[in-house]
């Protein structure tokens, strides 16, 4: 069963280690999940009340 999740952070959740921090993606974009590369800088832009689905090619905003 597909599911449709929205996720509405745009950046990561900084958790303190002892020996090192870790950021854990609140965005949904990274190719390293759950941790974050970056990849939240994609939504950076994003206009508030607007619904997004974004793939290899970029941002499309959708109507839903």
């Amino acid at each position: 069963m597909a599911r449709l999740v929205k996720l509405t952070e745009k950046k990561p959740l900084k958790l303190e280690g002892k020996e090192e921090d870790y950021y854990i993606c609140q965005c949904g974009l990274s190719k390293k999940y759950p941790f974050c590369d970056g990849s939240h800088k994609k939504a950076r832009d994003e206009e508030e009340g607007k619904l997004y689905i974004y793939d290899e090619n970029g941002r499309v905003e959708i109507n839903p």
